[in-house]
C-alpha cells in the first residue's frame, strides 16, 4: 500500500470498516480484509475487478456524477448498496475521497464502507411498527404519541389545539362499486391531498379503514380551526381517478378543541368522533365543532 504510510496501512489492514482503493476508472487496487469478508469474495477476486461489481445496481449509484466531483478533488458520502457473494443486499454509509500523489495530481480514489445494515433493520421495523402501510402516513402508535406531546406543549404554552376526526363518505359503497383495490387508491389519493393542505407542525394519521385524524397544533381560537377545515374540504372534496372512472368523493369532519372541549386525550378523541358523526347526520360533505365534554357531577343521583 504504497499511498499510505507503515503505520497507517496498519491500521487500514485491522479497521472494522471496509477500505478500497481504486483507479479512477473504478478498478480496485486494494481492498482491506474486513471489506472483503463484508462481500464474501477472496482477495484475488476482488482484486483489479471494479467496485460497480460489486454494487447492487438497485440503489441508483450516481457513479458518472461522483467520479466528476473526486476528479475535481471533492469527497462524496452517502448511502449506498452492495450485493455480497451470496447475492444478499448489504447497505453502507460511504465515503469516497481523492488520493494525491507528490505533485499533487489525484491518481486514485479511496472509499470506507461503514455497514449500517442494523440501523436499516431498526428503521424498517420503526416504520412496521408506526407507519401506516397502505398510505405512508403515522398510524394510531404515533398518533397517540404525538398526540399526548401536543397536549403536554399546549398545556406548557398555555395554547391550544384542534383535532379533527375525517371519515369519508359513502366509503363501503365505493368499495363494493370499484373494488377493494380502488377503495386503497382512493385512501392513498386522499392522504395526499391531506397532507398538502397542513403545516409542517400538523400531523395526519390514519386510524384504520377510512377514518383518518389530524393533529392541528398551535390553535388559540375555533376560527383558525374552522379556516384549515374549510380548506380540507375544498381541496380533498371531488373527483378522484379510480380504475379509470371518476368518482366524486366528500368528507365529514368533525372537530373537538383542546382544552375547551375535554382535557384528556381519550376524551378530545371521542368529542371529535361524536362531532363527525353530527357532520354525517346533518347532511355529510361537511364539519362540525364538538360540544364540550359533559363536567362529571359527584353527589348527585
Amino acid at each position: 500500500m504504497t499511498w499510505f504510510g507503515h503505520d497507517l496501512s496498519k491500521v487500514i489492514e485491522q479497521i472494522p470498516i471496509g477500505v478500497a482503493v481504486t483507479l479512477p476508472h473504478g478498478a480496485i487496487e486494494y481492498a482491506n480484509p474486513h471489506l472483503r469478508q463484508w462481500l464474501g469474495v477472496s482477495a484475488e477476486r476482488v482484486s483489479g475487478a471494479n467496485l460497480a461489481q460489486f454494487r447492487s445496481g438497485s440503489d441508483a449509484f450516481p457513479e458518472r456524477i461522483v467520479r466528476k466531483m473526486l476528479l475535481t478533488g471533492e469527497s462524496w458520502q452517502g448511502e449506498t448498496e452492495f450485493k455480497a457473494g451470496t447475492d444478499e443486499i448489504r447497505h453502507a454509509l460511504e465515503l469516497a475521497c481523492p488520493l494525491h500523489d507528490n505533485t499533487g495530481h489525484i491518481t486514485h480514489f479511496i472509499h470506507f464502507l461503514q455497514d449500517i445494515g442494523a440501523l436499516k433493520l431498526t428503521q424498517v421495523l420503526n416504520k412496521l411498527a408506526f407507519y401506516d402501510n397502505l398510505t405512508g402516513l403515522p398510524n394510531r402508535n404515533l398518533f397517540v404519541d404525538r398526540l399526548s406531546r401536543a397536549m403536554d406543549a399546549a398545556q406548557r404554552n398555555r395554547g391550544g389545539l384542534a383535532l379533527l376526526y375525517i371519515d369519508i363518505d359513502h366509503f363501503k359503497r365505493i368499495n363494493d362499486t370499484f373494488g377493494h383495490d380502488a377503495g386503497d387508491e382512493l385512501l392513498r389519493q386522499l392522504a395526499v391531498r391531506l397532507q398538502k393542505c397542513l403545516r409542517k407542525t400538523d400531523t395526519v394519521a390514519r386510524l384504520g379503514g377510512d377514518e383518518f385524524v389530524i393533529i392541528l397544533e398551535q390553535i388559540p381560537d375555533t376560527s383558525l380551526a374552522i379556516g384549515t377545515v374549510e380548506n380540507l374540504l375544498e381541496t380533498c372534496c371531488g373527483d378522484y381517478e379510480l380504475r379509470g372512472r371518476s368518482q366524486r368523493v366528500t368528507l365529514s369532519i368533525g372537530i373537538s378543541l383542546y382544552p375547551h372541549d375535554a382535557k384528556d386525550m381519550d376524551a378530545l378523541l371521542k368529542c371529535a368522533d361524536t362531532a363527525m358523526y353530527g357532520a354525517k347526520a346533518s347532511g355529510r360533505n361537511g364539519f362540525r365543532l364538538s360540544e364540550p365534554a359533559p363536567k362529571k357531577q359527584y353527589g348527585v343521583a
